[in-house]
């Protein structure tokens, strides 16, 4: 199966407070502000950036990703102002079995406002009605709380636990498996 959307224009979602765009080189002083903060990446498996040029190969990356269609990741963005927050979107599509992964990260200044949830919500719909996706799954460190209440409340099933899956910072990590099915979003 090929995907229902045919990846020839980057998609804008829009929700009641966020516009989800595509990030331009132009972002690349707010993706490294996101990206440059250990808060941040400690989190999402990844060292900090201490450069903006790193976060330029981040969008080219993403860029070429969507080209290619093998992953598609938004800017969030608050309505009304232009500045990337953070980023969301598909990690890796299986079209064949109609599955990706979903990664996101926000800035340190905007967690605990919902911005997330509201993200979140927005980029499973498309997943599910645009792209046609049946499964779509995350995973996320056993330290990233928030991450974990993100998922569960937009209907992720927690199904299991990789043991000491990633090394980080000189200390061994469990990393936690989420999923969301289509049948479970459309009774939502």
């Amino acid at each position: 199966m090929t995907s229902k959307f045919d990846f020839l224009t980057f998609p804008t979602l829009e929700t009641e407070r966020l516009i989800l765009r595509q990030v331009h080189l132009a972002d690349a002083e707010d993706v490294f502000a996101l990206r440059g903060d250990y808060a941040v990446t400690k989190l999402n498996f990844g060292s900090s950036y201490r450069s903006t040029d790193e976060a330029r190969r981040l969008i080219v990356r993403m860029q070429d990703g969507f080209d290619t269609a093998s992953h598609l990741r938004f800017g969030i963005t608050l309505r009304g102002e232009g500045r990337v927050i953070g980023l969301i979107g598909f990690n890796h599509f299986a079209f064949a079995d109609r599955r990706a992964s979903i990664g996101f990260d926000l800035q340190r200044a905007y967690w605990g406002q919902g911005i997330m949830p509201e993200a979140l919500t927005a980029v499973l719909g498309f997943g599910f009605e645009r792209v046609g996706l049946n499964r779509i799954e995350a995973d996320c460190s056993i330290m990233n709380l928030g991450s974990q209440r993100v998922l569960q409340k937009c209907g992720f099933t927690y199904e299991g636990r990789q043991r000491e899956q990633y090394f980080y910072d000189g200390t061994y990590y469990d990393l936690l498996l989420w999923s969301i099915l289509r049948r479970e979003w459309e009774l939502r």
